[in-house]
């Protein structure tokens, strides 16, 4: 018989956005957090031996395959509440759109931007250079913002499950203060039960599990 499925997460780190999507669709997926600073699961196990990356999300199937890297867990998560259109069809513009956003979240706000300013022993010029940077892309999604209720379209998708945790993150630490254009989108977020609520656990569970 096969387990239950397993996800791994990190408070408030970007596998926040998974944990909003399994809240939104009640998926039944056991949840786990990680304190990334000790490597260890819940349970105390070696993180290490889920995923060799250590790093979240780590979606651990029934029979034991685990999936890793963000963009591709929303997918996944997505398409097991397809009725959700959290992922449109790809075929779609919808869809297509959907995929853009996920990647421009991924790559130019989180990796590009957010990554140098939150880690230890970046300089500090490179830090400052981030943060400039980071204003840029929010401005970009704030732009487009302005045309759209989300980034993809008028509905709620994955893309905005994971630019959700980067204002989130961003609001946390000073970098992004709910006063500009991304104030109604924000708050808009926030009526959003799921969102508020993992908020909410992952608050609690930081200080135990960072």
């Amino acid at each position: 018989m096969s387990q239950a499925m397993e996800y791994y997460f990190s408070p408030l780190a970007c596998s926040f956005a998974g944990h909003v999507l399994i809240r939104e669709a009640g998926l039944e997926i056991a949840m786990r957090p990680v304190s990334l600073r000790r490597k260890e699961t819940d349970d105390g196990r070696a993180f290490a031996d889920i995923s060799a990356k250590s790093q979240v999300p780590v979606l651990k199937f029934g029979d034991g395959r685990i999936l890793t890297e963000n963009s591709a867990v929303l997918q996944v998560l997505a398409d097991m509440a397809p009725e959700r259109l959290y992922l449109p069809d790809r075929s779609t513009p919808a869809g297509q759109s959907t995929l853009e956003w996920v990647n421009y979240v991924a790559t130019e706000v989180h990796k590009l931007s957010l990554y140098p300013v939150f880690s230890d022993g970046v300089p500090s010029e490179v830090k400052r250079w981030a943060r400039e940077n980071l204003e840029k892309k929010l401005a970009f999604a704030t732009a487009r913002l302005s045309r759209s209720r989300y980034l993809a379209g008028d509905t709620f998708t994955i893309a905005d499950a994971y630019f959700g945790w980067a204002l989130m993150l961003t609001l946390r630490a000073g970098l992004w203060k709910p006063a500009d254009g991304l104030l109604a989108y924000w708050n808009r977020l926030l009526e959003r039960p799921a969102f508020t609520g993992a908020i909410e656990v992952e608050e609690e569970l930081f200080e135990k599990f960072a």
